[in-house]
């Protein structure tokens, strides 16, 4: 980028006469200050030793700059505001922060500083996923598009409608996860590929979080950024390794096994721990109070209350509860798609215990179809109280559930809901770490399987091929926002 300009630490509050060669290494959404309606957006810069700085514009200077200060692009900036960080309106740390209006003087540079920019990228592998999930730690991955759900509302447990919509990554072993994505990136992001999902465009994500939600998935966070395509010699590569694999990739959005109700391939690789010192006992989280916290709990599980209704029906893109009928297409009142398809959903509530106590738990879907060995469909044509000859009720063994702490309305003790189960036996412990490690828990583990897979999401193509029409669609329609 040259040396003839100032770098970013050569310059202060007070600091005049000043230039600085910079390229924009993330530009963040626009957002409304917490305690001021005061607009504002954040963008890092960088400079040729890789030193970064927060740039920020307030009010009409957002749009006035919209063409101005493109992502990955090189401009020589001067005359901004130079003062000390605003805590309100601060997105990393750092203690300076330069702040565009219309004194500031920038000028487009014609350089290609991509290496750069991607050099300060640390890519975590789809395969190392699950080591961050429910973590909150910030990762950044790289995968081509292959696919995109429709747009659905989903009502936050304060009562907030925010919209998201579902990306489909596909990594060069030809892994699959899912990238959700909120907001802000739904109205920007989302309508771009959607407009453009043909091209099986490259994305590039930073600032990013790995859940649990789905089985294992990797979601937006209010800082993330996001390259599409941008020009860079990994993408380029990515590219070419589509061009070489194009018939593997087509034959895979054709048959779309990564829209099942099953978990990602992903799932099946979580590290689950081993030695008894990091299992939780149940009697340290009888009565808790705080929700959002997750555990590794060993024991057993079985069905105390038979009299009990074991699916639901619902809708296959947002899960919610339907009154529809089996097979119905209706307009969701939750999500909001417009032909939403009603599908039957396993549900169990049962009783976790270990030595130390016990609790009352609730599982969805598959964990809820794993452990009673059935399916939602046979469930849904179950009408006489379940045995031990038609279903499992109780487990011989211990088992290992993944469970997580949720809000319970008109108490204020935590429920909980199981995410995963897996069987001890299928795994085999590291004796340094004491987890199993990665690659040792593939496919043998009984993740949850489903004896009819796709009759759960889409049954047949015409549904499957339906989400390009159902995301074109609701790109017009809905349009409210809130991350």
């Amino acid at each position: 980028m040259g040396d003839k300009f100032q770098l970013i630490h050569d310059v202060s509050p007070g600091t005049t006469g000043w230039t600085v060669k910079v390229v924009v290494a993330e530009k963040f959404s626009p957002r409304v200050a917490q305690r001021s309606p005061t607009k504002y957006q954040n963008l890092t810069l960088m400079d040729s030793e890789g030193s970064t700085v927060q740039a920020t514009l307030y009010g009409q200077n957002i749009t006035a700059f919209q063409d101005e200060l493109l992502l990955g692009k090189t401009y020589l900036i001067s005359n901004a505001l130079v003062k000390e960080t605003n805590a309100e309106y601060k997105a990393k740390s750092g203690e300076i922060q330069w702040t565009i209006s219309g004194r500031t003087r920038i000028r487009r540079v014609e350089e290609n500083n991509s290496n750069l920019l991607i050099s300060t990228y640390s890519f975590t592998d789809f395969e190392d996923l699950p080591k961050y999930m429910d973590s909150n730690v910030d990762i950044s991955v790289i995968g081509m598009i292959i696919d995109i759900k429709p747009r659905r509302i989903i009502q936050t447990r304060f009562g907030k409608e925010c919209q998201v919509q579902d990306l489909v990554l596909v990594n060069k072993r030809f892994d699959t996860v899912l990238l959700t994505m909120w907001e802000t990136f739904v109205d920007n992001e989302c309508k771009y590929i959607c407009q453009n999902l043909r091209k099986k465009l490259i994305l590039i994500g930073k600032h990013l979080k790995v859940t649990s939600f789905n089985g294992l998935s990797i979601s937006t966070k209010v800082d993330s950024s996001f390259f599409i395509d941008g020009e860079f010699e990994l993408v380029e590569e990515f590219k070419s390794w589509g061009h070489t694999n194009s018939e593997i990739i087509d034959n895979m959005i054709s048959e779309k096994h990564y829209l099942t109700s099953t978990p990602s391939k992903l799932s099946s690789k979580l590290s689950v721990p081993t030695a008894e010192k990091d299992f939780t006992e149940i009697k340290n989280i009888q009565g808790l109070k705080t929700a959002k916290q997750f555990f590794w709990i060993k024991g057993k599980a079985s069905v105390k209350v038979l009299n009990q209704t074991y699916w639901y029906m619902s809708c296959n893109n947002c899960n919610k509860i339907s009154s529809e009928n089996y097979g119905d297409i209706y307009p969701c009142v939750f999500c909001k798609c417009t032909d939403a398809k009603a599908i039957p959903r396993a549900k169990v509530y049962m009783q976790l215990t270990d030595p130390t106590g016990y609790i009352n738990a609730t599982a969805i879907g598959n964990p809820a179809e794993y452990f009673l060995q059935s399916n939602a469909e046979i469930l849904m044509n179950q009408t006489l109280i379940p045995t031990a000859a038609s279903m499992r009720l109780s487990m011989d063994e211990d088992e290992i559930f993944y469970v997580k702490a949720i809000t319970q309305e008109l108490s204020t003790d935590c429920k909980f809901e199981i995410l995963f189960i897996v069987n001890p036996s299928q795994i085999a412990g590291d004796k340094n770490t004491g987890k199993a490690p990665v690659e040792h828990i593939g496919e043998p583990i009984k993740f949850l399987e489903p004896t009819t897979k796709r009759s759960l999401f889409h049954s047949d193509t015409d549904d499957a091929q339906s989400s390009k029409k159902k995301c074109d669609k609701s790109t017009i329609e809905i349009t409210k926002k809130n991350q």
